[in-house]
């Protein structure tokens, strides 16, 4: 026969430790939560990195057409002077 301290003390127990395996898992969820933060700042940041990237190409691209032009219209100068 089981004393109800023993009982007791069995209950106990298991309370204590169900008790610290909720702590621990209060402290995977807290370092969970701060991952998704450091995460999301990271995504935040390069996707301004990336914003920038697309304008200096497309800045890049613009600046490309108007050497074309500048180009053509310099060798049509050059053959009419040549003339």
């Amino acid at each position: 026969i089981i004393s109800d301290s023993q009982i007791t003390r069995q209950a106990l127990n298991e309370i204590e430790s169900r008790h610290k395996d909720i702590l621990r898992l209060e402290s995977s969820i807290k370092e969970l939560h701060d991952m998704f933060v450091d995460m999301a700042m990271l995504v935040e940041t390069q996707g301004e990195m990336i914003d920038n990237i697309e304008k200096n190409v497309n800045n890049a691209v613009e600046y490309v057409g108007q050497a074309k032009v500048e180009t053509k219209k310099a060798v049509r100068y050059q053959t009419q002077a040549r003339r």
